[in-house]
């Protein structure tokens, strides 16, 4: 006998072959899905690592192209002025992180560099603040009510930011719960207490 099967027969590797393909790809498909339907629901993941503040800078960046210029062109002076803060800001956290990691610990090391961190972020934000003043100052009454929803949907964790949720503090103050009943705290007395 020969080895050859009648025409019209597939072979039962080849069939399930077939149908493992079609299982995967399947498969596939279904988890492709789900991410793109997590990506749609959530929003498709956290901001850049580098954005920790929802400032009136960064909301001005999300203006329109000739509002942005038209602001830009008023702040450059300053925000170049800033620049070597930043880079003495960046530099002071790696100090910090520099002696809060090393091995051994040396909590003096880590004490004086983040002594030092807490001094460039208070230069940091004596300089910025001016900026701050004079973005807001540029913005229109409409500009400025559309930063706060920004703001208070930007500070939120970035898995809550649906639009629907978006609100400022003062929509949001009169379902928030009293605190009439909290007793103020004395001149003597430490708040953590």
């Amino acid at each position: 006998m020969t080895d050859t099967e009648p025409s019209g027969v597939v072979p039962r590797t080849r069939r399930w072959k077939g149908i493992l393909l079609v299982a995967s790809l399947a498969l596939n498909l279904l988890i492709v899905g789900i991410v793109a339907a997590m990506g749609v629901k959530h929003g498709w993941g956290p901001p850049p690592a580098g954005i920790q503040q929802a400032t009136l800078l960064r909301f001005a960046r999300t203006l329109p192209a000739e509002r942005k210029q038209e602001i830009w062109n008023v702040v450059r002076p300053e925000v170049h002025t800033v620049r070597p803060l930043w880079r003495d800001l960046r530099a002071a956290r790696r100090h910090v992180r520099s002696a809060l990691t090393a091995d051994p610990f040396d909590e003096n090391a880590f004490r004086q560099a983040h002594d030092r961190l807490l001094e460039v972020e208070a230069k940091v934000r004596d300089a910025i603040h001016p900026i701050y003043n004079k973005v807001a100052t540029l913005l229109t009454a409409e500009e400025r009510r559309e930063f706060a929803r920004w703001q208070a949907r930007a500070e939120r964790p970035w898995r809550k930011r649906d639009s629907t949720a978006a609100g400022t503090e003062d929509d949001n103050a009169e379902n928030a719960p009293s605190t009439s009943h909290v007793p103020p705290v004395s001149a003597t007395q430490s708040p953590r207490q």
